[in-house]
C-alpha cells in the first residue's frame, strides 16, 4: 500500500478481495467483483477452508503492514467472518496506530 495514503473502506475490501484472498491464494477463474463483501469468507460463502486462515493473516499483514497475533484468533474469528468485516477490522486496527 502506499504510504500516507488515507483509505477508505472501499479501498481496504479492494485490498482484501484481490491481493489478500485472490492472488495470496492464488486463485483462478474469480475476480474481485465476483466476491461479494457481506457473503461468509469460509464455508459455504467464498469456499475457503480454515486452513486458508493463516495465508489471509500473512495476506494482512503485508498488505496492511499490521500484526495479526495468530494466537488469539479464535477471539479474531468473527472479524474474518466476511471481506466487510475484515475490512472494518483492518480500518480499525489503521485508525488506531496513526
Amino acid at each position: 500500500m502506499q504510504a500516507n495514503k488515507v483509505l477508505t473502506i472501499e479501498d481496504i475490501s479492494y485490498v482484501i478481495k484481490q491481493k489478500v484472498i485472490i492472488e495470496n491464494l492464488e486463485l483462478t477463474g474469480i475476480t474481485a467483483g465476483d466476491i461479494q463483501d457481506t457473503e461468509p469468507i469460509f464455508g459455504e460463502g467464498l469456499g475457503l477452508e480454515s486452513v486458508d486462515t493463516i495465508y489471509i493473516v500473512k495476506g494482512i499483514e503485508k498488505e496492511f503492514g499490521m500484526k495479526v497475533d495468530i494466537k488469539k484468533i479464535n477471539s479474531l474469528r468473527k472479524h474474518f467472518y466476511s471481506v466487510e468485516t475484515l475490512a472494518q477490522y483492518v480500518l480499525s486496527h489503521l485508525q488506531q496506530t496513526k
